[in-house]
């Protein structure tokens, strides 16, 4: 009889173990999966030593070789204006994280779209940044930028502040706030000025259209934009 039990004892630890091992490698192979797709979401570059003296001049070069770009198209009068929305269009994809301002722009309003729906903002989005910014940089006037101090904010990102001349010598404050993406480039995320910030600005705006007519009335906004039947109300400080 003790046998008996004694075996069913035995058989019983058994299962109990092999519960414990499946589990054990379960939750190795959970933890294996989630470090692989952050690898591959995210990159090994997007926590950029940001405290780095190397990162904070490589975050100062990149900023300086886009504020000369910009305002050497900016102040091209040989360009005609399609040539420079053109030039624009180039520096806007090639400096900014597009994908990544447009879902801020679009806070929490994500989860009630539709795919369509979004699908259509994603597509509008950079369009619609580009016709909007491309004014107000002109009625700026910026004839030279000065990189005045680099700052480190959080894990990965870092301001960088500078002043921003226009052709009578008066200056404007532009924080430019960037971040190293997974291919190791940096990109803006955010742009100040005079403290004024352009993402929060577009969401607020975009918070308040969604609110009045949805996605679909904030979509058919970006399209008149583009398509310049309707504007957009300049919230940029000027000089």
């Amino acid at each position: 009889m003790k046998q008996a039990q004694l075996k069913r004892l035995n058989a019983k630890a058994k299962v109990i173990d092999e519960k414990a091992t499946f589990l054990k490698k379960t939750i190795l192979g959970l933890t294996a999966t989630t470090l692989f797709i952050a690898l591959v979401l995210f990159g090994g570059n997007t926590f950029a030593d940001n405290k780095d003296p190397a990162e904070q001049e490589k975050a100062r070069a990149f900023i300086e070789a886009f504020s000369e770009k910009a305002i050497s198209v900016l102040n091209n009068k040989e360009l005609t204006e399609e040539a420079a929305f053109g030039e624009y269009r180039s520096i806007l994809n090639d400096a900014f994280a597009l994908d990544y301002i447009a879902r801020i722009s679009l806070s929490r309003h994500r989860k009630k779209a539709s795919k369509e729906e979004l699908d259509l903002y994603y597509h509008l989005f950079p369009e619609f940044i580009l016709t909007v910014n491309s004014s107000r940089l002109k009625k700026l006037d910026t004839t030279k930028m000065v990189v005045d101090k680099v700052t480190p904010h959080a894990k990965a990102d870092i301001f960088i502040r500078t002043k921003a001349y226009n052709s009578d010598n008066k200056a404007l404050d532009v924080d430019w706030r960037v971040r190293t993406d997974k291919n190791g480039k940096v990109k803006i995320i955010d742009v100040k000025i005079e403290g004024i910030s352009m993402v929060a600005t577009q969401r607020d705006d975009f918070t308040a259209r969604i609110t009045s007519s949805g996605v679909e009335g904030l979509n058919q906004y970006m399209k008149d934009i583009i398509d310049g039947t309707t504007f957009a109300q300049n919230n940029s400080p000027s000089t």
